[in-house]
């Protein structure tokens, strides 16, 4: 199959499409396999090709299928586990992580161990542990990061906690584990020469470890689309064996055999003490595959090399067609192959770096934009000068740093000082850059319709390029531009709005998007406490409320409102002020900011308006009523800003966290109130929502923001009997996960639906 290995690859993909039952899943199959008879029939291919393009897709059609009885649910609780070390993921001082396959049914569980071990079990390490299964949580937000999902993927269905060394007896290795062994001394001896800047390089560019990286850093590179630079790709495998080649022909005089295949047997074993990344496989594969034709004296093809080791990957491991790295490595790697004509007409050095940083870039912005929502197009420039810095001269310096450990120790100041000139000057350079040009384009994940047409659109740029028909390029990239145009447009045309109360544990944070996007309006945005119990964590704003705005695709905000002070309330304000454009913040008369809160508002970007009772204010022709606090209830709960306001043509009302006697004075100032939908005050306290409250506001449907397991109780059982005895309707962040109400103006049926089954 010369020059023929991309057909093999599509074959995979089509089992793939098969053994997941995608959309019009026989249609598509049945099309692959006419395509394949008409070129059979044109003489395209031969009589043992088709076959094996036939059985290629049959195969994976079967390998890929995922079988959930592979977990066994009658192991959740306490149990005795034996089984071997499949993966060790992470291991530090106080921290182990490993994956264990299990004896008896070769289930996948990942143990944690958050004590101090004597040494790390290794790879193929048999053991005895003792503990309580977990099952991995379920993503309980749109936009969320499903845990659960990312470890099924991997076959891995439960979860284990381990906090007594007494739990756990490991003992052996395997092959693989001696190897990583091998990596840990390594990691021992650039710990002891060098600082914790370098080291931490030394570790990620030639070992695969970014544990030790600076995490603002590797937030720096994220931002920026850089982070292919920090897990180890053929660029990295490139430069490390072009610095082995100089070494073994010029300074060591071994022949080009006996170099070649030193590089081979260094190519086997590379990619475990590298991390065994996907990129890393590929890359030494690629590179094995080009030497043993040379050894043959054969014309290397590069495609049919990358194909045949994407085909052998996925079926060594094939829950790594879900890995992000994976998807990168082998799309920018295919891109820039089927590029290769266009790379020759180019004339120019600068040209073709040009090309190089927008081709892999663009290539990967459907997947970029699914998985984080956003993409930064001033990254193209960023990626072009930063690959450059780090291929020409922070790689080589690093690995030529290391080397020197081994072998120049005398000279090793000399290069200890380079990398740390360069490495301050680069952070100067990228922080610059991040400071004045950071402006993302937030867009949410891209429709299954515009992804395809995204990659029609390019092939189409692509090929006319190639036939330097600039005419055609330009239509292309009218058309190209006009996708992201739809897709950014997409909410504006929406007619329909919705209310969403994300569940981030015991704190409330409600998200109300108006139809056409005529605005976007949080009421609460609250976070549970950090460690220490006294100051807001960033956690549910990074994990929760951050992820669910990007993939709605806002990133402005008309107005914020807070309905009081508490941190389960307005905790998560300073980082959407951070990340955000933020109209106005808007709160009752009686609310007092928390200390060094205020501070956060730049009165040039945003308004702070107060509002009291009897007022309404409107937000994108959305008005709401104030109805509390009618006075100063000497209590921040009780001085929650409520709210009525109207939703299509249903009626909800906004309570804060007030008490009894207030929900009390509201009856008797407006003695006609009737909802359908109330968020219930405090989440659920029994000191709130008393009986004569929900006779009078009659209302149909119950929203309580609590969070699982809370200290406090919530919500209480005197008022979940009060809401069932009044068949209320009743909706728990903690069982039902964020719920959302679907409407459309001036209609007065909505649709409730709530995030877990």
């Amino acid at each position: 199959m010369r020059g023929k290995g991309y057909l093999l690859v599509v074959s995979l993909l089509i089992g793939y499409y098969a053994a997941n039952q995608l959309t019009f899943w026989p249609i598509v199959c049945l099309s692959w396999q006419l395509f394949l008879l008409i070129y059979y029939y044109r003489r395209r291919l031969r009589s043992y090709e088709l076959i094996v393009l036939l059985l290629v897709a049959l195969f994976f059609s079967q390998h890929f299928v995922h079988d959930p009885s592979d977990a066994l649910p009658s192991l959740e609780g306490e149990v005795q586990l034996t089984g071997t070390v499949n993966k060790l993921i992470k291991s530090t001082e106080n921290h182990t992580s490993f994956i264990l396959q299990e004896t008896k049914t070769n289930t996948h569980i990942q143990i944690n161990v958050f004590t101090p071990l004597n040494s790390a079990p290794n790879q193929g390490a048999k053991c005895q542990i003792i503990g309580e299964l977990q099952f991995p949580e379920h993503a309980t937000n749109p936009g969320q990061f499903n845990y659960h999902d990312y470890l099924a993927n991997q076959k891995i269905h439960y979860l284990m906690t381990i906090n007594n060394e007494d739990q756990l007896a490991c003992q052996g290795s395997s092959l693989v584990g001696r190897l990583s062994r091998i990596r840990d001394l390594q990691f021992e001896h650039v710990d002891q020469q060098f600082d914790l800047t370098i080291s931490a390089w030394m570790k990620s560019l030639i070992f695969g470890d970014r544990s030790e990286l600076d995490e603002q850093l590797e937030l720096l590179f994220e931002r920026w689309h850089l982070t292919h630079l920090l897990a180890i790709s053929g660029l990295h495998v490139s430069i490390i064996v072009t610095i082995l080649h100089v070494i073994f022909i010029y300074c060591c005089r071994f022949t080009k055999e006996t170099t070649y295949q030193i590089l081979i047997g260094f190519m086997l074993i590379y990619p475990v003490l590298g991390g065994g990344a996907p990129s890393i496989w590929r890359a030494s594969l690629v590179m094995i595959f080009n030497y043993l034709a040379w050894y043959q004296r054969e014309r290397a093809i590069s495609l049919d090399f990358l194909s045949i080791s994407f085909v052998l990957l996925l079926f060594l491991n094939p829950e790594w067609i879900f890995h992000l790295g994976f998807q990168f490595s082998y799309l920018i790697s295919f891109s820039l192959l089927l590029s290769k004509q266009i790379l020759t007409n180019l004339k120019s050095r600068w040209s073709q770096m040009w090309f190089v940083s927008g081709l892999c870039i663009t290539v990967i912005i459907p997947i970029q934009l699914n998985t984080f929502y956003l993409f930064n197009p001033i990254s193209i420039i960023v990626n072009l000068a930063v690959t450059f810095y780090f291929s020409t001269i922070f790689i080589p310096l690093i690995f030529t740093t290391y080397i020197a450990s081994l072998i120049l120790q005398p000279l090793l100041f000399v290069f200890v000082t380079l990398v740390n000139h360069a490495h301050n000057i680069f952070l100067v350079f990228i922080k610059f850059f991040d400071h004045f040009f950071y402006y993302p384009i937030v867009t949410g994940p891209l429709k299954p319709l515009l992804i395809l047409l995204f990659y029609l659109c390019l092939i189409y740029i692509l090929v006319h390029f190639e036939q330097k028909q600039f005419k055609q390029v330009r239509y292309g990239s009218m058309m190209f531009i006009t996708i992201f145009i739809v897709q950014q447009a997409i909410p504006y045309l929406n007619p329909t709005g919705s209310v969403t109360m994300l569940d981030i544990g015991q704190a409330n944070a409600l998200v109300i998007e108006l139809p056409y996007r005529r605005g976007v309006i949080l009421y609460d945005v609250g976070s549970t406490l950090a460690a220490d119990f006294s100051t807001p964590s960033e956690r549910a704003y990074q994990q929760i409320i951050k992820p669910f705005l990007h993939y709605s695709g806002i990133d402005h905000i008309d107005a914020i409102i807070l309905s009081h002070e508490d941190y389960d309330h307005l905790g998560s304000l300073q980082y959407l002020l951070a990340d955000f454009t933020v109209d106005t913040v808007i709160t009752s008369n009686y609310f007092q900011w928390p200390e060094g809160f205020e501070e956060f508002i730049d009165d040039e970007r945003t308004r702070h308006m107060r509002v009291t009772v009897g007022e309404s204010f409107s937000i994108g022709g959305q008005t709401f009523y104030c109805l509390s606090p009618i006075r100063d209830w000497q209590n921040p709960n009780d001085n929650s800003l409520v709210l009525v306001t109207t939703f299509g043509e249903n009626s909800w009302l906004l309570t804060g966290d007030i008490s009894e006697q207030v929900e009390l004075s509201i009856l008797r100032d407006y003695p006609d109130l009737s909802i359908d939908t109330l968020i219930v005050a405090h989440h659920g306290s029994q000191t709130s929502t008393s009986q004569r409250f929900l006779e009078q506001i009659n209302p149909q449907h119950a929203l309580i923001p609590v969070g699982r397991n809370n200290y406090f109780k919530h919500p209480s059982q005197t008022v979940i009997d009060r809401l069932n005895q009044l068949k209320i309707e009743v909706y728990r962040t903690d069982q039902d996960g964020a719920i959302q109400f679907i409407f459309k103006k001036h209609q007065k049926v909505g649709t409730f639906s709530t995030h877990l089954p």
